[in-house]
């Protein structure tokens, strides 16, 4: 890395901060490439690694005001690191999900009743969740589907930790209170 390197990455933050479009694009021609690679090595899959480094790039356009950013590449590479992270995470909860309902509901005792019922439980729930606030739907999607910590939904979202908190605990109490009174009303 040259002398300038640095300062040229500080005058793209600065130009990025106040939303010029040409500095993003340089940035992203920067760096993108050895993201993808990056994140293809520890994936193996050439769509998720897309995937993950488009998300790094969304997410530094629309928090381009807020981030404080010393290190462009270390920034980049941390962010990518977290990606990383929780796709694999949401991988091993959903295969831990899949062994669940294979042991659970082996295809011999699944019958037609536990089915419909199981679908209709799931069609209450996303109801109940799509009832709530736009920002408390967010929050609870990123914990609960997305198994992202608090900390993290705080960091994603602009939020303080106490007020993700409030909307996850907020978004069970009204879900809990939805499949009660729907259960009461049928």
């Amino acid at each position: 890395m040259t002398p300038q390197e640095p300062e040229k990455s500080i005058d793209l933050l600065n130009l990025l901060k106040q939303g010029d479009k040409r500095a993003y694009e340089k940035i992203y021609f920067a760096y993108s490439k050895e993201l993808l690679y990056a994140a293809y090595k520890k994936t193996g899959d050439k769509i998720i690694a897309e995937e993950l480094v488009q998300n790094i790039f969304i997410s530094l356009w629309e928090k381009r005001m807020t981030l404080e950013i010393n290190n462009l590449q270390a920034y980049l590479f941390g962010a990518l690191k977290l990606s990383v992270i929780n796709h694999i995470r949401s991988l091993v909860m959903e295969n831990k999900y899949m062994a669940y309902q294979t042991l659970t509901y082996s295809e011999d005792h699944q019958d037609t009743a536990n089915l419909v019922d199981l679908h209709d439980l799931s069609s209450i729930i996303e109801k109940g969740i799509n009832s709530l606030p736009e920002k408390t739907q967010e929050v609870f999607r990123l914990s609960r589907y997305q198994h992202q910590s608090t900390k993290d939904i705080s960091t994603e979202l602009n939020l303080s930790e106490k007020a993700v908190e409030y909307h996850i605990t907020r978004s069970i109490k009204r879900i809990k209170e939805y499949i009660k009174n729907f259960y009461i009303f049928f």
